[in-house]
């Protein structure tokens, strides 16, 4: 440290040798040349060799400062070229990574637009299929319809099917009789029933009707839903013929009166 403390100032001497007393360090002057060796710590000289010893020290520090210098810019370096080389490789794989996300974006784009054009594609097939399912189904619909109501149709004449129940009264107006059954063919005589069914809640469902004085069962159409496409399936009732006893009780009076006339 003393070393260098006075090579410091030696170097400073020098620098106002050369400034200062130019010509007399060119000359020789003794004042200077010895002021600068004192401050090196080296034996009184005079002239030439005053500076060439002050030039030595001057330059000595030099080279050991720059050795100093280099040394730390060598070790500055060795510690900086790893992390220098893993930021390099963190940077260059940084960059790799971008150019793959800004691929990977532009595909993911393209896709999407793709999925937007087949999409769009498959709901205008899938809409011309369900104009299609629905016509087909509206056909269905009408022919299971048109078949339903022919099988299920209620005739008026009289004829088996016929319904014979009271009409419900107007107001003001008197109660309507009943549709009366035809006689039927011989030996099959038609009469007005009863055709019920209980459901499971206990509701009980009654239809009056014409059918065949022997008939026990008669077959219910139930209604038919809207746009149905399958036909519901008939229902079996009891039946029993409501107007039978009437007709036997019409006919054992008209015999016993005739009976007791011809008595």
């Amino acid at each position: 440290m003393s070393a260098q403390a006075a090579r410091v100032v030696a170097t400073e001497k020098l620098g106002e040798c050369q400034s200062q007393y130019k010509p007399d360090i060119e000359n020789g002057s003794v004042e200077c040349i010895q002021d600068l060796a004192l401050a090196a710590g080296v034996e009184a000289a005079t002239g030439a060799r005053a500076v060439l010893a002050a030039a030595t020290v001057a330059k000595d520090s030099v080279e050991q400062q720059q050795a100093f210098h280099t040394a730390r810019m060598e070790w500055a370096r060795d510690n900086r070229t790893p992390v220098a080389a893993q930021y390099n490789a963190l940077v260059t794989r940084r960059d790799d990574l971008q150019d793959d996300f800004d691929k990977a974006t532009a595909a993911l784009a393209m896709a999407k637009t793709q999925c937007k054009v087949a999409a769009f594609k498959m709901a205008q097939a899938a809409m011309e299929e369900a104009k299609l399912v629905q016509a087909a189904r509206a056909d269905k619909a009408a022919e299971v319809k048109r078949t339903y109501e022919g099988m299920a149709a209620m005739p008026t004449d009289g004829s088996v099917g016929t319904l014979c129940n009271y009409a419900k009264p107007e107001e003001g107006v008197a109660q309507a009789p009943r549709q009366e059954c035809l006689e039927g063919e011989p030996g099959k005589p038609l009469c007005c029933g009863a055709a019920q069914a209980f459901l499971k809640d206990g509701t009980k469902l009654s239809i009056e009707t014409c059918q065949l004085a022997t008939a026990t069962t008669y077959r219910y159409y139930p209604a038919l839903p809207v746009d149905a496409v399958v036909q519901p399936t008939p229902q079996t009732w009891r039946f029993q013929c409501i107007s039978a006893a009437q007709k036997l009780a019409a006919a054992a009076t008209a015999a016993l009166a005739a009976g007791y006339m011809m008595a």
